[in-house]
């Protein structure tokens, strides 16, 4: 059985569709409930954009752009705190909408219920960086005193 890759489905057809895996865009994309359409990336990308690469290890990553820098991107996962560089030509699609799970509806990415979750992603990221710092303040000052007592 011959297997198509993504980057063949998109220059075959343009687009695909692909059930996601993992739970590194929750609470957009739910591990292997949810289903996201991919069609070839229009560069310059967004910020905010959803795009798909692969890793060195040829592994396939869906997550969105933080920040641009020419032909290079920062991109980070919306349920992760880690960012990494993705160059210009490990990108091979942009999502243009998605299924939330396997009966909802399609929502694209031009639809206000995206728009909204956008304005709540940048109110969550805030939250969680700000508990993140104050979680290691808090680690630091109870090791400190422990160690004083």
């Amino acid at each position: 059985m011959n297997k198509r890759t993504i980057e063949k489905e998109l220059e075959l057809n343009g687009r695909c569709v692909i059930q996601t895996v993992g739970v590194s865009m929750e609470p957009l994309l739910h591990n292997r409930k949810s289903t996201v359409v991919i069609e070839k990336a229009e560069f310059p990308l967004k910020k905010y954009d959803v795009v798909l690469f692969r890793r060195p290890t040829e592994e396939y990553v869906l997550h969105r752009v933080v920040k641009t820098a020419g032909d290079v991107y920062i991109i980070q996962g919306d349920n992760c705190i880690g960012k990494e560089t993705v160059p210009k030509e490990r990108i091979i699609g942009e999502m243009t909408g998605y299924y939330e799970d396997e009966n909802d509806n399609y929502i694209s990415c031009e639809d206000e219920r995206y728009r909204h979750y956008l304005k709540a992603l940048k109110f969550r990221r805030r939250k969680t960086k700000l508990k993140n710092i104050l979680s290691r303040v808090y680690r630091k000052v109870s090791s400190y005193l422990l160690l004083n007592r």
